[in-house]
């Protein structure tokens, strides 16, 4: 998980042990974090009152020298770069601190025209009566200033859409390398740094990227990397996992185990260079479980032992 997101949890008091000790091992790297922390929690302390008449600029001045990845001259320890929507979504934040969903709406149109989700899963229903659901840490963005006459958005992120069909007005999603074009159906989108995945399970999609394009149909997945598209068979019986939350593990060994974790939670998982990755087989099924959860039952299961470094997981033992 990102450090953005470990920080909007802490704020919201839903961080979990894992999360608060990648916190301490980021502020401990650097005094300017600690510094940075204070800063964030100051504004997000504040009511919408308080809010409006605070002066968000001066304080993201502020707090940004801090927060803005370099090396500090004493340490040379890293500081790294937080996005600035902690700061300006900061009042929205505390307004819906009950939940762990930030709906940002501009009074320009009367549908909610920006998503973004920091800890659970969630539901966006568009104007077109579209239903989109959105994976933790991901951000989904109206475009157009007519949603009705132009169906556009934006996505970072992991994504299911189910599309309402509309022939005269086609469905257009924006991504960081290319564009999907679509009339009415269902795809997974996921989008991480340089890499872009496109999975349709009904219809039919077309995606573009600089002056190509592929026409996808119902059981086709395509992997960007870098500009560079590659039709693959989708073998993943738990692609989808992060949707209802349930992740089944069915005799696979813990290197497939781990990879599988890894992408169901979004998170860094690796192992120490020198761990032996035995042929230990695991059968289990998670269901609503946190990455916590999941780490100490494979620890039950297998004896691995893993400790957070950074915002990575790192196993360091296996003794199955």
């Amino acid at each position: 998980m990102s450090l953005e997101n470990i920080i909007s949890k802490y704020l919201l008091n839903k961080a979990d042990q894992l999360e608060l000790e990648q916190l301490r091992v980021w502020q401990a790297e650097a005094h300017d974090n600690v510094q940075a922390l204070k800063e964030i929690q100051q504004i997000f302390s504040l009511d919408m009152s308080d809010y409006k008449a605070y002066d968000t600029q001066n304080a993201w001045d502020k707090v940004a020298p801090h927060i803005l990845e370099k090396k500090t001259k004493d340490s040379g320890a890293k500081v790294f770069q937080l996005k600035r929507w902690i700061i300006s979504g900061v009042a929205i934040i505390t307004l819906l601190a009950a939940t762990t969903m930030v709906w940002q709406k501009y009074t320009t149109n009367s549908y909610t025209t920006h998503y973004l989700t920091i800890d659970t899963n969630q539901l966006a229903n568009l104007p077109d009566n579209s239903i989109v659901s959105l994976d933790r840490g991901t951000t989904l963005e109206i475009i157009s200033e007519n949603f009705a006459q132009n169906r556009a958005l934006s996505l970072t992120g992991r994504a299911y859409f189910e599309v309402a069909k509309d022939v005269q007005h086609p469905f257009t999603v924006m991504l960081p390398q290319g564009k999907i074009t679509v009339l009415g159906t269902q795809f997974n989108i996921s989008t991480n740094d340089n890499i872009e995945e496109i999975y349709v399970t009904e219809g039919h999609v077309r995606y573009e990227i600089e002056d190509r394009y592929f026409d996808l149909k119902a059981g086709d997945y395509i992997k960007v990397l870098d500009g560079d598209v590659i039709k693959v068979a989708m073998n993943d019986a738990n692609y989808l996992s992060w949707k209802n939350g349930k992740l089944v593990l069915k005799d696979v060994n813990i290197s497939t185990a781990v990879k599988s974790l890894a992408k169901h939670y979004q998170s860094k998982i690796t192992f120490l260079p020198d761990v032996a990755l035995k042929d230990c087989k695991i059968s289990t099924t998670l269901d609503q479980e946190t990455l916590t959860e999941a780490l100490e039952e494979l620890s039950i299961l297998l004896s691995i032992e893993y400790k957070a470094v950074g915002d990575k997981i790192v196993i360091s033992d296996i003794n199955c």
